[in-house]
């Protein structure tokens, strides 16, 4: 992987985000984040962002928005946008809330796991050939 590939990760919690991005840039992905969904949405939403992913905690901060409003702008902006859901409780409504083609990865979790579904779906993504 290269540092250009920019990975969007979303969690209110330091020590998991502190954890999640030094895997990830362990891993040589460019990292951004934030700390709840309405900022990460507004960085989907930045023209130049060049986002390839997304990294995000279900429950985010009590009585805002939540992961599942994150994946779902994404998607709305790219269709195929990878999303990998984090969760200690939320797992139990993936079906429900998630969107098509994500990865849900339970908490507690070994970084490898994250580094592993990022990569998957960025992968599933690229060989998706346009008609």
């Amino acid at each position: 992987m290269t540092d250009d590939v920019r990975i969007l990760v979303v969690e209110d919690e330091a020590l998991i985000a502190d954890l999640v991005i030094s895997g990830l840039e362990e891993a040589r992905y460019g990292v951004a984040t934030a700390q709840d969904a309405e900022a990460a949405i507004a960085m989907l939403e930045e023209d130049d962002a060049a986002l390839r992913a997304v990294v995000t905690d279900i429950n985010l901060a009590a009585g805002g928005l939540t992961g599942w409003d994150v994946a779902r702008r994404a998607r709305e902006l790219v269709a195929d946008f990878p999303v990998i859901y984090m969760s200690g409780a939320s797992t139990s409504e993936w079906t429900a809330n998630g969107v098509p083609n994500s990865l849900i990865i339970a908490k507690p979790f070994a970084i490898g796991q994250i580094v592993t579904a990022v990569s998957q779906l960025l992968n599933k993504a690229s060989a998706i050939v346009p008609d």
